[in-house]
Parts: structure tokens; C-alpha cells; sequence
């Protein structure tokens, strides 16, 4: 009976280090996780630093001013400026730029950049000129563009993250590819068609507000509440931020990446169809330069080009910015490459400013 204990004990005696061992791991395997779902959390929010909400607010505050200073001096100087005709026109010819410097904020807060969504303007808006033109049904015109558009997005998504390959060449790239298009399609001419309830929306106006300004005014309260109301919104700036970190917080990185280009398609296919109805015709022109002034709008509003920071209010009041000073300087019978000029130099003050604030920030 004595050597049955002595056998069970020195049994238990045994166990007890392996036990104790796995105990051990299954504990260490827990706060792995903990740690991991922790980390996802933590990256996966915008920067929130209470230095860097100062200056974003400092940015914002900084732009108003910048814009109200400008109304206050053409209302002054420019004749006609206040008139309800040209703010009309600011609104409608806001409206195109902004919704393109809106899928270019998606893009720029995961530190990439399209360069081709103003040849993807150009290139929707002859598609739809010519479904009108061949007598398609609006509606079909329109679906076929914006497809084509969200195909075109997730092209550029897929050969950036799956190929690696750098956003600037690959949107370079297909700059190149879509004008090319665009003209072809177009036979370098011009397109008309007759759709008058579809040119007839584009000219019309809800409540006084011009309805391209409304769909504007749409897709900017859409944007907003999806990048910061929703966890895949929050995602990319966690992207932008450190893109490996946040595939190793268990972010679906390459759907994210696919997510953006898919809505800056989309976004570039919708000016390109707006564009097109207030023009009347298919322009294989349309959209060139577009996309350095959607990018400089983005930039203007507090997007920075090193990712992870930027916001749709600030996009719209980059836009803003930009069309004041291009409309005040028009009417003042300024040179266009003046505006062009002042709208560079903000450009590179603004980048320059982010530039100096980044390790400020960080070492805050």
C-alpha cells in the first residue's frame, strides 16, 4: 500500500512541471491577444493627440481666415463678385473639383496619391456622351461610367498592394492610359448628344442651391461620416500611419488599400458625368490639370501627404479656398496662371508647414 503512494506521488510530482508549463503558456498565449486586439484598437484610431488636434484646428481656423480676408477684399475691388449670378457659377464649378478632391483625401490619408482622376473624369464623361449619343437610356449611360469608373479603382488598388508597385507610377500610369483612351473614343472632337432632362438637372437648382452643389454637399456628408463613423474609415489612418503596424494589428490592409482607389474611381467617374451634363457634350479635354487642383485642395483643407491625417470639412474649405481665389482673380482680368501660381505656392507653404509640425508633434 506504501509503494502505490510512493509511486501515485512521485507521479503527481512528475505532472507538476508540465502542468505549470502549459499553464503558463495558455496565460502568456491570452495576453498575446489581449495585447494584439489592444493594438488593433489603439492603431487603428486617427491621430488624437492633444497637440495635434491644436493644430489641426489652428490649420482650419487659419483657412477660414485665409477665405473670408479674400470675399472681403473682391467684394471690394472685384465688381460683381457678390452678385447671386457668380455664386452660382463658384458653386457649380466648386462642385466637380470638390468631389474629386474628396476620393483624393480617402487616397492621401493612407499616404498614397492618384494622379489619374482627372483622366478618369474626362474618360467617364465620354462614355456617357456617347451611350446618350448612340441613344442608351440615361440611367444605363450612367451605371455603365460609374462601373467602369469603380473597375478602373480597384485596378490601381490591386497594382499598388498586390504588386507593390509605387501609387505615384502606377496612377501615372494610368493617366497616360485613360487620356489616351478618352481620346481615341472621342476622335480628339467633341461629342454631343440630346438628353435634356439629363443636361437640365446639371442647369437646374433645389431651394435656390444649384443641385450640382447638392451632390457635392452629399458625398461630402457621406465621406465624413464613413471615415470617422466607421471602423474600415478608421483604418486608414492607421494605414497611413504605419502600414505595416496595422497589418500586424490584424488590419485587412489590402482591402482597405482596394477600398480607396475603389472610391476615388468612383468619385472621379461622378465629376466626370456631372462635368459632362453642365457642358452639354463629351469633351476629351475634360479634366486635365483636375487632378493637381483636387490634390491641392486636399492638401489646402490639412490632408498631408505623409498619411494618416486629413479631413472631408478641410477638403471642402480647400476647395473653397481655391475657387474664390480663381473666380476673384478672374474678375480682376488677372492672368489664369496667376491663381495657378498662388495656388503652387499655397501648396508648397502648406506642405511645408506639415513637414515642420510632423516630429513637433511626435516628440510631444
Amino acid at each position: 500500500m506504501r509503494c502505490r503512494r510512493r509511486a501515485v506521488g512521485k507521479l503527481a510530482l512528475g505532472w507538476r512541471p508540465i502542468l505549470k508549463a502549459v499553464s503558463q503558456h495558455l496565460k502568456g498565449g491570452n495576453a498575446r491577444e489581449l495585447a494584439g486586439e489592444q493594438e488593433a484598437t489603439l492603431v487603428a484610431r486617427p491621430e488624437t493627440g492633444s497637440r495635434s488636434t491644436r493644430w489641426d484646428l489652428v490649420m482650419r481656423l487659419g483657412l477660414l481666415g485665409i477665405i473670408l480676408i479674400l470675399v472681403v477684399i473682391f467684394s471690394v475691388t472685384a465688381q460683381g463678385f457678390l452678385t447671386l449670378q457668380n455664386l452660382d457659377n463658384n458653386a457649380r464649378q466648386m462642385a466637380v473639383v470638390g468631389i474629386l478632391a474628396v476620393g483624393e483625401t480617402f487616397v492621401i490619408i493612407t499616404a498614397g496619391i492618384d494622379l489619374s482622376v482627372g483622366s478618369l473624369l474626362g474618360f467617364g464623361g465620354i462614355i456617357v456622351a456617347l451611350g446618350l449619343a448612340h441613344n442608351l437610356p440615361t440611367l444605363v449611360a450612367i451605371m455603365a461610367v460609374l462601373v467602369t469608373a469603380i473597375a478602373i479603382g480597384l485596378l490601381n488598388g490591386a497594382l499598388i498592394n498586390a504588386a507593390a508597385l509605387p501609387p505615384f507610377i502606377v496612377t501615372l500610369g494610368m493617366l497616360g492610359i485613360l487620356r489616351g483612351l478618352t481620346q481615341i473614343l472621342g476622335n480628339g472632337q467633341q461629342v454631343g448628344y440630346d438628353a435634356p432632362a439629363f443636361t437640365n438637372f446639371a442647369a437646374g437648382t433645389t431651394l435656390g442651391v444649384p443641385n450640382l452643389f447638392w451632390i457635392l454637399a452629399l458625398v461630402c456628408v457621406v465621406s465624413g461620416l464613413f471615415l470617422h463613423l466607421t471602423r474600415r474609415g478608421r483604418y486608414m489612418y492607421a494605414i497611413g500611419s504605419n502600414l505595416e503596424s496595422a497589418r500586424r494589428a490584424g488590419i485587412n490592409t489590402g482591402a482597405s488599400i482596394l477600398t480607396v482607389y475603389a472610391i476615388s474611381g468612383l468619385l472621379a467617374g461622378i465629376a466626370g458625368i456631372l462635368l459632362t451634363a453642365r457642358q452639354a457634350q463629351g469633351d476629351p479635354n475634360a479634366g486635365t490639370g483636375y487632378e493637381l487642383d483636387a490634390i491641392a485642395a486636399a492638401v489646402l483643407g490639412g490632408a498631408s501627404l505623409f498619411g494618416a491625417r486629413g479631413s472631408i470639412i478641410g477638403t471642402f474649405l480647400g476647395v473653397t479656398l481655391v475657387q474664390i481665389m480663381t473666380n476673384g482673380l478672374n474678375l480682376l482680368n488677372f492672368d489664369p496662371q496667376v491663381a495657378r501660381m498662388l495656388e503652387g505656392a499655397l501648396l508648397i507653404s502648406f506642405v511645408y508647414l506639415d513637414h515642420w509640425r510632423k516630429p513637433k508633434v511626435a516628440a510631444a
